[in-house]
Parts: structure tokens; sequence; C-alpha cells
């Protein structure tokens, strides 16, 4: 497969394993220690992916508030498996994602004990990447039992038709210019959670744990996906693009 099928094809159901696979060998293999060194991993990994969308919106000379990083999101659904809608836009703009894309292939995988705590860390490690002096609340989460996962974006409102309009302008001129794609952000994931593993962990538990992982995930999806993601790890994924 070339290089830009490979792309296509992978997809959230990948990257959202590939998580949950990382943290079931850690668990399993050093238990509570796994698992801490995993969350960290998630932090990280959250945490790059913020500060890799504020050197966008910086290079485009906006400020780094909460209507930016809503705007500069990295991936989009590009197959429907996540459905989302907006359940208020003042006085905080709010979402309700009904159907997750991760939680439907954790499901599906049976790994949703370990997938779960992607959930808890990620957002707000996000937004703390981006702009640590923003947050967010998360009222409820799919992967831990809520009907549905609700986001409080803290700061921003939107209070009249010009807002809303004017919202939609700027995330149509944006376009997909500061989207990645499934590789790419399966790539990362798997450079950070080693990164952190390694750093609570020890390398040689790491580079073991990275190993029956990416094992795990051949597994799955076949030797070939799993070699272009140890390809697409090598990468530096705090540089971007454009």
């Amino acid at each position: 497969m070339d290089n830009q099928k490979m792309r296509q094809a992978f997809d959230i159901p990948h990257h959202a394993n590939l998580f949950a696979l990382i943290y079931r060998r850690a668990t399993e293999m050093y238990g509570e220690k796994g698992a801490a060194a995993a969350d960290e991993g998630t932090k990280l990994y959250g945490n790059q992916r913020g500060r890799r969308m504020a050197k966008r919106r910086l290079k485009d000379d906006r400020p780094l508030n909460m209507e930016s990083y809503l705007l500069y999101g990295e991936w989009k659904d590009k197959n429907g498996l996540s459905s989302s809608s907006v359940s208020a836009t003042a006085p905080v703009y709010c979402n309700r994602v009904q159907r997750c894309g991760w939680c439907d292939a954790w499901k599906a995988a049976g790994l949703m004990e370990y997938g779960k705590n992607y959930c808890t860390y990620v957002d707000k490690s996000l937004v703390a990447g981006f702009n640590p002096q923003l947050s967010i609340n998360i009222n409820s989460v799919l992967s831990q039992g809520g009907q549905s996962c609700d986001f409080e974006w803290l700061g921003f409102k939107i209070e009249n038709e010009r807002q809303e309009a004017d919202f939609a302008a700027k995330s149509q001129a944006l376009g997909d210019s500061a989207t990645k794609d499934f590789l790419y952000h399966s790539g990362h994931l798997l450079r950070a959670m080693k990164s952190a593993l390694a750093r609570h962990l020890g390398q040689q538990a790491a580079e073991e744990i990275r190993e029956k992982a990416v094992g795990d995930f051949a597994g799955m999806y076949g030797e070939e996906m799993a070699d272009a993601l140890v390809r697409e790890a090598r990468q530096d994924f705090s540089e971007i693009d454009y």
C-alpha cells in the first residue's frame, strides 16, 4: 500500500485501539505503576498536541483564546464515526457528544477498561498545552458510563447571529489546513506514550511495552499498518508544516 492510501486507511479506531493496547500492556506488565505512567503519557500527548495547535495560531498572528482552540483542532471525523451537537452557546459555549468513535472502537475490541482513561486526561491536557490559562469543564463521559460527553468551553460564548456567522466564517476560511491524518496522530501517540513510559518506568520497560503493544496492533490490523505506524513515530511531532 502506498503512503497516501495508508494515510487514508488509518482512522479513529486505529488511534483508539493503539492507545488501549499500550495501556493494557503497561498495566499488565507493571501494575499500578504502569497505569500511572500511561496516564502521564496521555497528558504528554495532549500537551504536545495543544502546543502544536498554539504554534499554528501564533504563526497566523491570532490570540490563544478558547475560540482559537476550537477553530484549530487537528482532526476531522472523515467517516462520521462520532456525532455531536451544540448544547448551549451562552453564557458558555457547550457541546454534547452522543456517539464517540473512540468509545465505539474500545467497545468493539473489548478494550474499554484500558481505553477509558484517555478521556480522563487528553482534552484537559490539550487545552493546557494550547494555553495554560484556559480551562474546560467535562461534565459527563461516555466511556465512563455517561449518556454523553458534555463539554463546557470556558471563556467562549456566542450571543447573537452576527457572532455565530463570524465563527462559522473563520472555520470555513481555515478549512482543513490545521488538520492531520490519523496515521500522523497514531504515530505521535506511540512516540509520546513511549517517552513518558521511559521517563517513569525506565527505557527498557518502555521498549518492552512498545514492542508488545505494536505486536498486538499488528495482530489487529496487519503487519503493514504496524510497520507504517512505527515509521511515522520517528518524526519530530513538535514541528508544524505551516
